[in-house]
C-alpha cells in the first residue's frame, strides 16, 4: 500500500505522544510535536513504573486489552533495538508475592489466571532461585514469565533523541487542537490530564512513587507485593535503585506526595527486606494519570483530530499498540485487532474535503 506523507501535529510529549510520533515517522509522515513542558516532558509518564505487565491487570482489564498489552511488549522489544540509547528493557517476567495476612489477595488474583500457561505457581525454593535476595521470606507466589519492564525516563529521552534524528520538529509551547486543525492535515491530541477541561469524561487519578537506593539488595524483575489498598510493585533500576509504587488516589490534586502514602510505600519496602531500613531515599514523585470511568484508553476520531487519552496506569504497557492502531487508521489499513480499538465519530465527515480546499488555496 502506497502511503501519502501528511503533515501531522502531535500535542503532548508523554509516552502516548512520543509513541505516535515514532510510529508515524516510519510511514514517512512529517511530524511536529507540541508540549510546553519540553522534550521529554516531566509528566506522569516520566516518573512511571515502566512495568509491561498485562496479566498483572487481568482483574480489571478485558481479554482484548491483555492481547494488546502482549503485542506492546513485542513492539517495545523491536523499538528498543532501534533506539540510539539503551532503555533498560528486560523481558524477565514478573513475580507476585504476599505476606501471610495478604495471601487471600494472591489466591484471588491467581483464580483469574488459571487458563494462562505463562503463569505458574512457585514455592519458596523457586522464589529463592528467581530472586535470591528475598531469602526465604515468602513461601508461595506466582511467576508470570512473559511480562517485561523498562526504564521510563531513559525511554522517553531515547525516543526524543531518535525523533529529532529522524527530523521531527519539537515546539516547546502550548497548543490548541482546534487551532492546529486549520494548519495540519491531522492533529493527534495526546494531552493526557491536560485535556480534562475539553473532555468531560476524563478524570485525574493521582499516583505516587518512592525511589530508594539499597546496595545490599538486588532484583532481576519487578516484584508485585499484594496489598489490600494499592497494586504495589517494586521495579529494579540501575545502580541498586528501586522504585516502589504506586498509589491510586481518586480526585487528588497537587504535585506532592502525602505523608501517609510515603509511609505506606516505604513500609512495604521494609517488609520486602529489612536492608531497606538503611536505604537512601532518592526521591518521592507524584503524577496525575488521565483516566476514563472504565480506566481504559480511548482513541476517538473527530474529523481530522484524533484523541488518544485515558491510559490510566497503562501508559507504557499500551502506548506502542495504540500508536500502531493510529498508524493503521491513518494509512487506511484494517485488521480485526487494531481497527476495533478506534472509535470514529461523525463517520460521514469527509476528512479530505478541507485538505483539498487548503491545497487549492
Amino acid at each position: 500500500m502506497t502511503i501519502t506523507p501528511q503533515n501531522i501535529a502531535i500535542i503532548g510529549a508523554g509516552i502516548m505522544g512520543l509513541s505516535n510520533a515514532f510510529a508515524l515517522l516510519q510511514d514517512g509522515h512529517r511530524i511536529t510535536l507540541y508540549d510546553p513542558a519540553g522534550f521529554p516532558a516531566d509528566n506522569a509518564s516520566f516518573i512511571a513504573g515502566g512495568m509491561l505487565a498485562p496479566f498483572s491487570e487481568i482483574e480489571h482489564m478485558p481479554a482484548s486489552w491483555i492481547e494488546a498489552g502482549l503485542e506492546s511488549i513485542n513492539l517495545w522489544q523491536e523499538i528498543a533495538a532501534t533506539l540510539p540509547a539503551p532503555i533498560d528493557f528486560h523481558k524477565t517476567g514478573s513475580l507476585f508475592v504476599a505476606h501471610k495476612e495478604d495471601l487471600h489477595i494472591l489466591e484471588r488474583f491467581a483464580s483469574h489466571l488459571k487458563s494462562q500457561k505463562s503463569c505458574r505457581r512457585v514455592g519458596r525454593e523457586e522464589i529463592n532461585a528467581l530472586e535470591p535476595h528475598l531469602n526465604g521470606r515468602f513461601t508461595t507466589g506466582l511467576y508470570l514469565e512473559n511480562e517485561a519492564y523498562l526504564y521510563p525516563s531513559q525511554t522517553m529521552q531515547a525516543l526524543c533523541d531518535d525523533l529529532r534524528g529522524q527530523g521531527a520538529q519539537m515546539k516547546q509551547e502550548w497548543a490548541d487542537p482546534a487551532i492546529l486543525d486549520q494548519q495540519y492535515d491531522i492533529v493527534l491530541d495526546c494531552r493526557g490530564h491536560s485535556a480534562e477541561n475539553t473532555d468531560s469524561n476524563l478524570r485525574g487519578v493521582k499516583g505516587e512513587i518512592v525511589l530508594a537506593r539499597n546496595p545490599e539488595f538486588s532484583l532481576s524483575r519487578p516484584v508485585r507485593l499484594m496489598h489490600p489498598r494499592y497494586p504495589l510493585y517494586i521495579v529494579p533500576r540501575p545502580d541498586h535503585v528501586f522504585m516502589i509504587g504506586a498509589t491510586n488516589i481518586e480526585g487528588a490534586g497537587g504535585e506532592h506526595v502525602s505523608l501517609r502514602s510515603a509511609m505506606e510505600l516505604m513500609s512495604a519496602l521494609y517488609t520486602l527486606h529489612p536492608s531497606f531500613g538503611d536505604a537512601q531515599i532518592i526521591a518521592l514523585h507524584s503524577g496525575i494519570r488521565p483516566s476514563y470511568e472504565d480506566n481504559l484508553p480511548r482513541i476517538t476520531v473527530r474529523g481530522n483530530i484524533i484523541a488518544c487519552n485515558g491510559l490510566f496506569r497503562h501508559g507504557f504497557l499500551l502506548s506502542p499498540f495504540l500508536s500502531e492502531c493510529v498508524r493503521k487508521h491513518i494509512a487506511g489499513e484494517k485488521d480485526n485487532l487494531h481497527t476495533s480499538f478506534v472509535s470514529i465519530e461523525n463517520e460521514d465527515h469527509d476528512q479530505r474535503t478541507r485538505k483539498n480546499l487548503r491545497g487549492a488555496a
